[in-house]
């Protein structure tokens, strides 16, 4: 079993032990790191030396390979001290990024009395978890997960998986409860500073500078002007200058 702790040094040993009896190995996986099954599949191959040939929900199976030799089994040399707790950036800011402190409150108030998108247990499977806000974004611009007995340092590296994985903003973890933000949206309209007086337009059918197509085309037909008149005058300069000759 794989549980919040993940992949440890025991875990391969029993793994490896297993082996030496069964071409394969069932491995359930609870807890946090069934929030990104791909990254634990990967963990387990590349840790281990062996292969995922089932994998249902949270069930694996790890097979050894067909010239398995538990000699040459790959080695992950123990950690006999340990290191330093790093320094992580805060998770939940006063002021989320793109809001002012009265739109943060009122997300955070709204988060509070939505319903929840879904309930997690403590140690449960979140496979669906991901799937389940991305859902929900569609619809809602802040949601809330129940995370009731699933324990305050849990709820916030759940906070943290999600932020990565949906991609979502962490605004408010209060009571066993995860409130997220979906964050500025591609088609919510923005100002571009570096366009100075410009009108506000929408990022969603941009180009490769940045600007729309609409935009591009209107700034175009300026140009164009712009290139007549200075021609214009040049052909005016011109034939004066002819006329003084003669």
């Amino acid at each position: 079993m794989l549980g919040k702790g993940g992949l440890t040094h025991n875990m391969l040993d029993d793994i490896h032990n297993h082996w030496k009896k069964a071409e394969a190995v069932r491995i359930k996986c609870l807890g946090i790191p069934t929030l990104d099954m791909d990254n634990v599949c990967y963990h387990l191959e590349d840790k281990s030396g062996g292969s995922i040939i089932y994998r249902h929900i949270n069930i694996l199976l790890l097979y050894r390979g067909r010239n398995y030799d538990p000699d040459n089994r790959p080695v992950i040399p123990l950690m006999l001290w340990k290191p330093y707790a790093p320094i992580y950036p805060k998770l939940v800011k006063p002021v989320a990024d793109g809001l002012t402190f009265e739109e943060t409150k009122e997300l955070r108030n709204r988060g509070l009395h939505s319903p929840p998108v879904t309930k997690l247990t403590r140690n449960g499977v979140y496979v669906n978890v991901v799937e389940k806000v991305r859902e929900a974004f569609k619809s809602e611009e802040v949601v809330r997960l129940d995370c009731t007995h699933v324990g305050t340092s849990d709820c916030k590296k759940i906070g943290v998986k999600l932020k990565e994985l949906v991609p979502c903003v962490p605004i408010l973890f209060k009571d066993e409860q995860i409130i997220l933000w979906r964050g500025q949206k591609d088609d919510e309209p923005q100002l571009d500073n570096n366009i100075g007086m410009l009108p506000v337009v929408s990022e969603s059918v941009t180009d490769g500078v940045g600007l729309t197509k609409e935009l591009n085309e209107r700034l175009l037909g300026q140009i164009h002007r712009v290139i007549l008149v200075v021609y214009i005058e040049l052909q005016l300069v011109f034939l004066r200058d002819v006329t003084l000759c003669t």
